[in-house]
């Protein structure tokens, strides 16, 4: 079975998902998020910014169509 991860913007929604989901005899977990891979929004705009000005300034690199079949996995 395949399994949906949620999440909730405050306690409220929380609440909320955790009660419909006992009422609905759903199992389910509730566990704490520390993923050192999320960005603050400031941080996500930030590197958005940096990646639209090395654009503007020609920085990028092109990759021929295996080196983006190989990047991709495919």
């Amino acid at each position: 079975m395949e399994s949906i991860t949620v999440y909730p913007k405050n306690e409220k929604q929380k609440s909320l998902l955790k009660s419909l989901l006992e009422e609905m005899k759903v199992r389910f977990e509730i566990a704490s998020l520390k993923d050192d891979t999320s960005l603050s929004e400031k941080d996500f705009f930030a590197k958005i910014d940096k990646s639209i000005s090395q654009a503007a300034n020609g920085e990028t690199k092109k990759l021929s169509k295996v080196q983006q079949k190989e990047f991709l996995g495919l």
